[in-house]
């Protein structure tokens, strides 16, 4: 995935300094960023129903950091590293289209997969441990998760089923060594419908005057409510663009093999 660039019969790395094969830095932001945010589940939900911290502070804690988790860490192969400094940009943006289509894909099918099965048991137990992973995010992030309407827990299945095809595109392309043009293809399809669905999600909440989103409050506002859902806001775009330049390439093999 990292430094790859496809040529007229196949993929090869385009960085073959030794020092640079590993890319320390760009593993280490990701590191800092993605594994200090699974292990803040637990750590969070220990601290408020072993150690007695509040809920809501805790709460507002841990959207800060997952925001910057996904801000920091999709974005990092696009800050000057320095065994990226001979990346093209399309190699850049196409690891950051990568890193986010994988943030995504993960947290539809565990965080949101897990929500759709049990958020009646979910919204029943605000004040157990094991439900604090989504109450962190219903305690002034959104209350349409708490006992949600039909139309809502309907984008959740969506986004869940995109996972599932957006897996499936990225399979094909690493199997393929990026050369799959069907798997581009899935992963186009997945950003167009993270647009649709995104925008039905703010829009909604908009529409109806914010009846689940406490307004007055920045951290429930501006970072829960905006700042943490706006990857998916944002980066379609970038996948859109990524994409069209890779099918490119691709269907120009395809047309070389023939």
């Amino acid at each position: 995935m990292v430094g790859a660039i496809i040529t007229p019969t196949k993929i090869k790395p385009t960085n073959t300094n030794p020092e640079n094969r590993t890319h320390r830095d760009l593993w280490g932001l990701w590191l800092l960023s993605f594994g200090s945010l699974v292990a803040a589940f637990p750590i969070y939900s220990i601290a408020v129903f072993s150690l007695g911290y509040d809920r809501n502070q805790v709460a507002d804690i841990f959207a800060v950091q997952v925001t910057i988790a996904y801000w920091l860490g999709i974005f990092a192969a696009m800050l000057p590293l320095p065994s990226l400094k001979s990346w093209s940009r399309f190699e850049r943006l196409q690891v950051v289209c990568l890193t986010f289509l994988v943030v995504s894909y993960a947290t539809h099918l565990s965080w949101e997969l897990v929500w759709v099965l049990f958020h009646d048991n979910i919204s029943q137990a605000r004040d157990s441990l094991w439900a604090y992973t989504w109450w962190a995010y219903i305690d002034g992030g959104d209350m349409r998760y708490y006992q949600p309407e039909a139309n809502f827990l309907m984008i959740e299945i969506l986004s869940v089923i995109n996972g599932l095809i957006g897996v499936s595109g990225l399979i094909l392309l690493w199997r393929s060594k990026f050369v799959d043009f069907r798997g581009t293809l899935l992963c186009l399809s997945t950003a167009v419908t993270h647009t649709v669905l995104t925008w039905y999600y703010y829009g909604t909440e908009v529409l109806t005057g914010f009846e689940s989103v406490n307004t007055d409050s920045f951290m429930d506002l501006g970072v829960k409510f905006i700042l943490l859902n706006g990857p998916w806001l944002v980066l379609p775009w970038f996948v859109l663009y990524w994409g069209s330049q890779l099918l490119q390439k691709q269907l120009s093999i395809e047309g070389y093999r023939q």
